[in-house]
C-alpha cells in the first residue's frame, strides 16, 4: 500500500472517529437535557395551543386594580361574540378544586401543595377590566394543560387543549359585534397608554 493510500484511509477512518464522537455528544446532551427539552416542547406547544385562540390578542395587559395596584393581564382574545380573558396555570399533577373554596390542591406523587383558588383572582381581573370597557361581553377562564387532571372534576370555567370551545378558535371568530371591536379598541389604545410598573405592584 503506497503513502497516499495509507493517508486516504487515515483521514477516511479521523472523519468516522469525529463523525462517532459528534454523534456520541448529541446522545448525551439529550441524556443529560431531556426533562429540559421535553418541558421546553411541552411549554411551546402550549403557547401555540393558547395563540389560535380568538382572532386577536393582547399579552401582558396592565390596568390598575382599584385599589393604588396593578394586574398584569396574562393574555386577552377576541372573539365573535365576547372579549375573553385567559390565565394559563401550568400545574401539573392531580388537581382538586370546587368553585367557592379558598385553597385548590395539587398532588404530585405522594405530595401535596396548597395554593389560592386562582378563580378569586381571574373575578377581580374581569372587574378591573370592567372599569375600562363597562359592561362589553367579558368572560375569564383559566387554562391548564394536558399534565393536569381533575379527578372530582372542576369548574367550568377551566379549560385545556382539549376543551377550547370551536368558536374559540381563531377561523370563528371574524366579524365581533360593534360593541366587542370597540371594546378591544380600547383595550388596544390602554396597552398603549398604560404605565410602566417596572414589575412593582403588578399582579398576575
Amino acid at each position: 500500500m503506497d503513502l497516499e493510500s495509507i493517508t486516504k484511509k487515515l483521514n477516511l477512518e479521523s472523519e468516522f472517529v469525529a463523525l462517532g464522537l459528534l454523534a456520541f455528544a448529541l446522545v448525551m446532551l439529550l441524556v443529560v437535557y431531556r426533562q429540559r427539552i421535553q418541558s421546553w416542547f411541552r411549554e411551546w406547544r402550549i403557547q401555540r395551543c393558547l395563540d389560535r385562540i380568538g382572532s386577536a390578542q393582547i399579552r401582558d395587559l396592565v390596568c390598575a386594580d382599584g385599589l393604588e395596584g396593578y394586574y398584569k393581564i396574562d393574555r386577552l382574545a377576541l372573539t365573535r361574540d365576547a372579549i375573553l380573558l385567559i390565565s394559563y396555570k401550568p400545574f401539573g399533577g392531580n388537581i382538586y378544586c370546587a368553585e367557592r373554596i379558598s385553597e385548590w390542591t395539587q398532588v404530585i406523587g405522594q405530595q401535596s401543595f396548597k395554593f389560592a383558588n386562582p378563580l378569586f383572582e381571574l373575578e377581580n381581573q374581569i372587574t378591573a377590566l370592567r372599569l375600562l370597557i363597562g359592561d362589553a361581553p367579558l368572560h375569564g377562564y383559566l387554562f391548564f394543560d394536558n399534565s393536569a387532571l381533575f379527578p372530582k372534576g372542576h369548574p367550568d370555567k377551566v379549560l385545556n387543549p382539549e376543551t377550547i370551545p370551536a368558536e374559540f378558535i381563531a377561523e370563528h371568530c371574524e366579524n365581533p359585534n360593534a360593541k366587542i371591536k370597540a371594546a378591544w379598541d380600547l383595550l388596544k389604545a390602554h396597552q398603549t397608554d398604560a404605565p410602566d410598573t417596572g414589575g412593582v405592584g403588578a399582579k398576575t
